[in-house]
C-alpha cells in the first residue's frame, strides 16, 4: 500500500523502518506544504500499524481484516464535508464541546480536521480521550491531529502529557505545515520528518501509472506545482474552461481600446460564488508568473505548457513595468475580495486598469 504514495521516499522509508522495528517513535509531526499528502501518508502508517498480515516488516498487505476496513483514501474530503455537516446537527443540541469534529478512516484511524480556522481545544480533549481507550483486537490507535501548527498554544500545551507519553496502544501523528509554529516543548517530543514538493516529472508519472493520457498528466503535474493532492484532485477540464475565461478577460483588458461593457460582462460572471472567484484569482497569477517566464526566456518552468502562444501573444503586449502592475493589483484584489468588497467591480477595475495595450506605450 505503501506504493500508493508519490513522492518523498526517504520518508516513506524512516516510517516503514519505525514500524518494522516496532520500538519506533509514537508521536510523530510531519511537516510539509498543503496538498503534499500529509493525510495520505498519515493514514498509510495507521494501517501498517495494524495489518495482521504484513508481506514484510512494515508493510501493509491491504487484504486482511484490518486492511479492508480502511475506507478509500480519495474519500477523505467527502468524509470531513459530511462529518462538518454532522457536528452542525450536533451542536444545535449539544455543546461543542461535546461534538468535536473527527472523522473515522478505520476503526483504529482518526482524522481531527480544523474546526473552522484551526484545530480546537475540544478535540484536542477528545483525542487524548480516545488515546486511553484500549482499542479493539489488540489494534493500535492512530490518531491523526492536522494542521497543529495553527492551534493556539493552549491547545497546544494540552496535548503535551500525551504527546510525551503516548499510551501503549497509540500513536500519534502530528501535521503541520510550518512546524517551526509548534510549540518547541511540542517538537521535542515528537520525531519530526519534513515532506517535500515533489517534482513534476514524479508526479507525471504517477498520474500516467493511474491512466491519465500523457498530455494531462504533464499538464496536471505543473500546475500542482509539487503537490500530489493538487494534482489528484484537478479537474482539468473545469480548470480549462476557467482559464479560458481568464485569458479572455486579459485579452479584452490589453485591447488598444478596451470595451469597459465587455470587461464588466466577463467579471460578473463571479458574482455568484466566492470559490469561483479566488480559483479565478489563482489562475490569473498562474497565467501572470508564466508570462514573467517567457519574457525572462525561462520557459522550462511555465506551467500552463498547453498553452503557451496564448501566453505568449500576451506577453509581447504587456512588458515588465506593466506586469509588475498586474501582480501588485491582484494582490491588492485579493485583500479588497477579504474584505467584503464586492466582487465583480473589484475584479473589472483591475482589469482595465492595465490600461488597453501596454505595447503602444514603450
Amino acid at each position: 500500500m505503501w506504493g500508493e504514495f508519490i513522492g518523498n521516499a526517504p520518508v516513506v522509508a524512516r516510517l516503514r523502518e519505525l514500524i518494522a522495528s516496532g520500538s519506533g517513535a509514537r508521536t510523530l509531526v510531519l511537516a510539509g506544504p498543503q496538498s503534499v499528502g500529509k493525510i495520505r501518508l498519515a493514514t498509510l502508517f495507521g494501517l501498517a500499524l495494524n495489518c495482521q498480515a504484513p508481506p514484510r516488516p512494515g508493510d501493509a498487505c491491504g487484504l486482511c481484516a484490518s486492511c479492508r476496513r480502511a475506507l478509500p483514501l480519495g474519500q477523505v474530503a467527502a468524509l470531513t464535508e459530511a462529518a462538518l455537516e454532522h457536528r452542525a446537527a450536533e451542536v444545535k443540541t449539544n455543546p461543542r464541546e461535546v461534538a468535536p469534529l473527527r472523522v473515522a478512516l478505520h476503526p483504529a484511524i482518526w482524522l481531527y480536521p480544523p474546526d473552522g480556522d484551526f484545530f480546537s481545544l475540544p478535540q484536542a480533549r477528545h483525542a487524548i480521550h480516545q488515546s486511553q481507550l484500549q482499542p479493539d483486537r489488540g489494534a493500535t490507535w492512530t490518531l491523526i491531529l492536522s494542521e497543529l501548527d495553527q492551534a493556539r498554544w493552549t491547545t497546544q500545551a494540552a496535548l503535551l502529557k500525551t504527546l510525551e507519553e503516548p499510551p501503549p496502544r497509540a500513536a500519534l501523528v502530528v501535521l503541520a505545515r510550518n512546524p517551526l509554529a509548534l510549540l518547541p516543548t511540542v517538537r521535542s517530543r515528537a520525531l519530526v520528518l519534513r515532506l517535500e514538493e515533489v517534482p513534476a516529472r514524479e508526479i507525471e508519472a504517477a498520474l500516467q501509472a493511474r491512466g491519465h493520457a500523457p498530455p494531462a498528466a504533464a499538464l496536471a503535474a505543473r500546475l500542482a506545482q509539487g503537490r500530489p493532492g493538487a494534482a489528484l484532485k484537478l479537474d482539468l477540464d473545469t480548470y480549462r474552461q476557467a482559464r479560458a475565461q481568464a485569458l479572455g478577460l486579459l485579452a479584452a483588458c490589453l485591447r488598444a481600446s478596451p470595451e469597459a461593457d465587455t470587461v464588466f460582462r466577463l467579471s460578473e460572471s463571479f458574482r455568484s460564488s466566492k470559490e469561483k472567484f479566488e480559483t479565478m484569482v489563482e489562475i490569473l497569477y498562474s497565467v501572470l508568473q508564466d508570462i514573467i517566464y517567457l519574457q525572462s526566456s525561462f520557459s522550462e518552468a511555465v506551467r500552463n505548457v498547453d498553452c503557451v502562444a496564448e501566453l505568449t501573444q500576451l506577453a509581447q503586449r504587456l512588458p515588465p513595468p506593466r506586469l509588475a502592475d498586474a501582480v501588485g493589483g491582484l494582490d491588492q484584489l485579493q485583500s479588497a475580495a477579504r474584505r467584503n468588497a464586492f466582487r465583480p467591480l473589484a475584479l473589472a477595475n483591475w482589469g482595465l486598469g492595465l490600461g488597453g495595450d501596454a505595447a503602444s506605450r514603450r
